[in-house]
C-alpha cells in the first residue's frame, strides 16, 4: 500500500482531504479488523466547528460546487442557503427568510388540530345539516308558550291537535287518537309523557286548567284532575308526581295514586311557562311570564337559599325553555323570551345573594327550548322569531352567538359556550322541541309552518345503529 502524505500547500485542501478519510472509514469492513487496533494513519486535529461550514481562508471556495456538498446540501434542503457559501456581506433578506421559516415551523409544531368529537352535534347535525324525518301538524297551538308535543322512553310521540291528542309508535309507525276534549274543557295547551317507570302514562292539560291522565297503552283515561278556572302552562313528570304550572303564578302537584292535588307551591306572580324537575327529582325548576325563575327544593318543601324567592334569577322577557344538566348536579339552563334573548346558565348549588349565571349567551332571539346533551358537555336551544336591536345596544348585535338563529336550532359547547352548529329548522318560529329518549335526536315543532321535524342531534357512545337513508328526507303525517 502506498502511503498518502497530505499536501502542505493549502489549508484548505489539507482540511478537505481529511474530512474525506474521516468519512472514508466507515466504509471500511470492520469484522475482519477487529483484531488489530485502529490507529489512523495521519493525526487528526480537533477542530471546534461545523463540519459542513468551510474555514474561512484566503482562498475561499465555495462548498456546494462538488457533488458530495450538493448532495449534502440538497438532501438538507440548503442547496441555495449561505450556510454552505459564506460570503463577506450576508444578505439580509436570507436572514429574514430563515427566521420566518422557523417561526412558522414552530407554530406548526406546537398548534394542535382539534377533530370533533363522533359524539358531538358537529359531527352530526353538523355534517348533515338537515332533518332525517318531517311530519305535517296542522292546527297545533300558535301559543309560543304552548308544550304540544313530547317524546315517550317507549318512543312514541305524543301531539296535541286544538281539541284532539294523537299518538304515533315510531317503531310501527302506527297512528292512534288518544283524547278528545270538549268545548269547555277548551283546547289542549300542554302534554307530557310519564318516566321510565311509566313509559305509557300522557298527561294532557287543556286551557280551561283541567288535567288529565291517559294509558295510552290501554287508551284508557285513569284520572281526571278538575280545576277551578286557574288555566294551563308547563307540566312536567317526576315519577308518579306531576307539576303543573297554572297562569294566575301557582304551581300544583299531582299524585298519579290520588284523586285530589296534593300540594300547591306559591311563589310566582304571573303565569307559569317552564316547569321542569331536576335529573334526581330533588329540586323543581319554575319560570313565569315576568322572567323570574324559582328553584324548589322537594324535600325541604322550601325555596333554595333559606326561603329566598330567588328573585335574582331574572330575565328581562318570559322564561318557559328550562334544561337540567345530565351530567353536573344543579347546572341549569334558562332561556328568555321577547325582549330578553338570553341563555343564562347557572350553579344552583352555590346561590349566594350577590350570586348571577355563571354564563350568559345574548341571543337577541326568543329562546323557545332548551335540551342538554347527556352524551357530551353541549347545550341545545330552538329559537323564534329576532328583534331590532336598539340603536344604543348595537354593540350587541355583533356578538358572534347572535347572528342568523332566528327560526332555527342551534348547538353551543360548555363551558365555552361557542355555538358550533346552527341550522334553519322552519321557515316560521319554532314553537317547542322535544328529544328523544336516547338523547340523540329532538323534534321540532312550528305551529305556523303546520310541520313537525326530526333533527339527529348527537351520537351515544354505544350507538351501533346503522346510518341508511340518513341523508334521505322522509315525510308523511301524524293524522
Amino acid at each position: 500500500m502506498i502511503k498518502r502524505t497530505p499536501s502542505r500547500a493549502s489549508v484548505s485542501s489539507t482540511y478537505s482531504t481529511r474530512k474525506r478519510r474521516r468519512v472514508s472509514v466507515a466504509s471500511f469492513d470492520l469484522g475482519q479488523d477487529l483484531g488489530r487496533p485502529l490507529v489512523p494513519e495521519t493525526p487528526i486535529e480537533e477542530i471546534n466547528g461545523d463540519r459542513f461550514v468551510t474555514v474561512r481562508t484566503s482562498t475561499s471556495l465555495p462548498l456546494n460546487i462538488t457533488p458530495r456538498t450538493n448532495r449534502i446540501a440538497k438532501a438538507f434542503g440548503l442547496l441555495d442557503d449561505r450556510v454552505l457559501s459564506p460570503t463577506d456581506s450576508p444578505s439580509l433578506f436570507s436572514d429574514r427568510c430563515f427566521r420566518s421559516l422557523l417561526r412558522r415551523s414552530a407554530s406548526e409544531l406546537f398548534s394542535t388540530s382539534h377533530a370533533a368529537s363522533p359524539l358531538s352535534a358537529k359531527a352530526n347535525l353538523g355534517a348533515r345539516n338537515h332533518f332525517v324525518l318531517a311530519l305535517d301538524g296542522p292546527g297545533m297551538s300558535t301559543d309560543i308558550f304552548a308544550s304540544p308535543m313530547a317524546w315517550s322512553h317507549a318512543n312514541c310521540i305524543g301531539v296535541a291537535f286544538k281539541y284532539d291528542v294523537y299518538f304515533q309508535n315510531l317503531e310501527s309507525r302506527a297512528v292512534v287518537h288518544l283524547y278528545r276534549s270538549s268545548l269547555s274543557d277548551g283546547t289542549v295547551h300542554s302534554i307530557d309523557w310519564g318516566g321510565k317507570t311509566k313509559p305509557y302514562l300522557l298527561a294532557l292539560g287543556t286551557t280551561a286548567g283541567d288535567v288529565r291522565v291517559m294509558d295510552a297503552e290501554k287508551k284508557m283515561q285513569l284520572v281526571d284532575w278538575v280545576d277551578d278556572g286557574h288555566g294551563m302552562g308547563g307540566m312536567h313528570w317526576n315519577g308518579d308526581v306531576l307539576a303543573v304550572g297554572r297562569t294566575g303564578g301557582n304551581v300544583s302537584l299531582f299524585d298519579i295514586r290520588m284523586r285530589a292535588e296534593i300540594a300547591k307551591i306559591m311563589g310566582h306572580k304571573r303565569r307559569v311557562h317552564g316547569v321542569k324537575w331536576s335529573v334526581d327529582g330533588r329540586h323543581l325548576a319554575t319560570g313565569d311570564d315576568s322572567g323570574t325563575v324559582h328553584i324548589w327544593d322537594y324535600r325541604a318543601g322550601d325555596f333554595l337559599a333559606n326561603g329566598d324567592k330567588n328573585t335574582r334569577m331574572k330575565h328581562k322577557g318570559p322564561v318557559k325553555a328550562l334544561s337540567w344538566s345530565p351530567w353536573q348536579h344543579g347546572l341549569l339552563a334558562t332561556g328568555g323570551g321577547s325582549p330578553d334573548g338570553e341563555i343564562h346558565i347557572w350553579n344552583t348549588g352555590k346561590m349566594t345573594p350577590p350570586s348571577g349565571p355563571m354564563h350568559t349567551i345574548p341571543l337577541q332571539t326568543t329562546i323557545t327550548s332548551l335540551h342538554w346533551s347527556p352524551h357530551c358537555k353541549e347545550l341545545l336551544s330552538t329559537h323564534g322569531s329576532s328583534w331590532a336591536v336598539p340603536q344604543t345596544n348595537a354593540h350587541l348585535v355583533a356578538h358572534p352567538s347572535a347572528v342568523g338563529i332566528e327560526n332555527s336550532l342551534a348547538v353551543h359547547s360548555y363551558p365555552s359556550c361557542q355555538r358550533i352548529v346552527n341550522v334553519k329548522a322552519h321557515s316560521a318560529p319554532v314553537g317547542h322541541s322535544c328529544m328523544a329518549p336516547d338523547g340523540c335526536s329532538v323534534f321540532t315543532v312550528s305551529p305556523k309552518e303546520e310541520t313537525i321535524k326530526m333533527f339527529r342531534v348527537w351520537s351515544a357512545p354505544d350507538d351501533k345503529e346503522t346510518r341508511e337513508g340518513s341523508d334521505m328526507t322522509l315525510r308523511s303525517t301524524i293524522r
